[in-house]
């Protein structure tokens, strides 16, 4: 029951602060949805402000080792951080941002 009310409330806070994105609406409501799933089940964020560099990484190592069940594409996971970074505007490292095939930290992690 808590999970749900957190999830709801992450949700609403993160719909409100979305008015900018450039993304579909099908999309972003996907993503923001799998984000605050994420958070209410996985971490002890309430609110928005409690978001900090390091739960975006560890969201980010979360997708990259369940894209597949999350049937997610690289596309999604790239599109999904560039949102998050936008919206709560906290700068991530740019290794998260980094789908080149340079990046071969990522590539393993995909396999």
């Amino acid at each position: 029951m808590m999970r749900e009310q957190t999830y709801r409330q992450l949700t609403e806070e993160f719909k409100e602060r979305l008015q900018t994105a450039n993304s579909s609406h099908a999309k972003v409501s996907k993503w923001v949805q799998l984000f605050c799933m994420y958070l209410a089940n996985y971490t002890d964020v309430k609110r928005l402000q409690e978001i900090d560099k390091v739960c975006i990484q560890e969201y980010f190592h979360y997708l990259t080792e369940n894209y597949k069940r999350l049937s997610l594409n690289l596309t999604d996971i790239k599109r999904s951080m560039q949102l998050i970074e936008e919206v709560l505007d906290i700068k991530v490292d740019d290794s998260l941002l980094d789908f080149s095939l340079s990046n071969l930290h990522l590539w393993s992690k995909l396999k």
